[in-house]
């Protein structure tokens, strides 16, 4: 795919010196200005793992949206052999060095494709993926049910809280109708659970956040797909949305998986002062194939179908931040990127 630039939302100009990796290994939380993020890994492709291509980019954080691998099974020794394959790879090691690395999950890495709380084995799951991204065992998170996280980088005034949702743990049942299958419409079904829904609000219920960044595993904004989406649970959907709006003064913007595609929503909201986005960031080894029609009514811009991952600088040179995002494939090339300042 040729480079293309999407048309500016608003102006960006990003600010940032450059780090040696020394200075990189020793960052704080309060030095992240560049965040990496991707999702769809499988752990046996080695060579097609785009790792060099991230460490190039020099992030500040790598946060894993979701199949971080692809694992689906029961059997805790062979996900744990899956979770040590993909560990191991030498360049995966390399980031692991210079950058703080953050994630959460999504089917396959949870145990099963398209399941959610039915799975049997989530807990000893969600342990095993804490164990991968070397969660410390001082973090809360480990006391709770559920992989839902929250980090907190930045300074005064410049404070962005990084909340990293579950949506398999709790997440009620799916049907789906086959040829072609699709994802039926749970209209009373939860995502979250009343747990981490009243986790979320409190932590949305924070005047000290100057932006908010939500990680989910599926797309929050794109309703047209018939893939697994929030728009499947519409009570959910409706419900966070809600949280937005009754609780949030400043910027939130979703980042997600799952798709192999990557893509940019929007979605404005009644009630809410800013635009939403998700920028969906998929797939890390395993492209979508030939390119081919995905309808999505909220979409800005155009899909990317191969590998990839997507770069986001904050600018805070202003009084609200500004966004810097592209998508970056093979070579680091620069697939598509657009600017984003609220």
């Amino acid at each position: 795919m040729n480079n293309l630039t999407l048309f500016c939302l608003l102006s960006i100009v990003f600010c940032c010196t450059p780090k040696n990796q020394k200075e990189s290994a020793e960052k704080s939380p309060e030095s992240i200005q560049r965040i990496a993020f991707g999702s769809c890994s499988r752990q046996s492709m080695k060579d097609a793992q785009l790792w060099k291509e991230v460490i190039a980019e020099n992030p500040d954080v790598w946060i894993w949206l979701g199949d971080n691998v692809y694992a689906d099974t029961e059997d805790m020794e062979k996900m744990k052999a899956d979770y040590d394959l993909q560990k191991s790879h030498p360049d995966y090691q390399r980031l692991l060095q210079k950058t703080a690395v953050v994630g959460t999950w999504d089917d396959h890495d949870f145990g099963a494709n398209d399941i959610g709380k039915e799975y049997p084995m989530k807990d000893e799951s969600r342990d095993l993926l804490f164990d991968f991204l070397d969660v410390p065992k001082t973090n809360e998170a480990w006391a709770r049910k559920g992989a839902y996280q929250t980090y907190t980088y930045g300074f005064e005034d410049k404070r962005i809280k990084l909340i990293l949702l579950d949506v398999r743990y709790f997440r009620d049942s799916l049907k789906w109708t086959m040829d072609p299958k699709t994802a039926q419409v749970n209209e009373k079904g939860d995502i979250l659970g009343e747990d981490q829904w009243t986790w979320l609000s409190a932590e949305l219920d924070d005047a000290g956040s100057d932006m908010f960044i939500l990680g989910s595993g599926i797309q929050v904004i794109s309703k047209d797909h018939r893939f697994e989406k929030w728009a499947n649970f519409p009570r959910a959907k409706d419900r966070l949305l809600n949280l937005i709006t009754d609780k949030v003064e400043v910027p939130v913007l979703f980042l997600s998986g799952d798709r192999h595609i990557s893509e940019v929503s929007k979605l404005e909201i009644a009630g809410y002062d800013f635009p939403l986005y998700d920028v969906t960031s998929s797939s890390l080894t395993t492209p979508w194939g030939e390119p081919a029609p995905d309808v999505n009514s909220h979409r800005v811009g155009e899909i990317i179908y191969p590998t990839n991952f997507a770069i986001m600088d904050i600018d805070w040179n202003e009084m609200r931040p500004s966004l810097k995002l592209k998508f970056v494939g093979k070579d680091n090339e620069i697939l598509q990127d657009f600017s984003v300042s609220y």
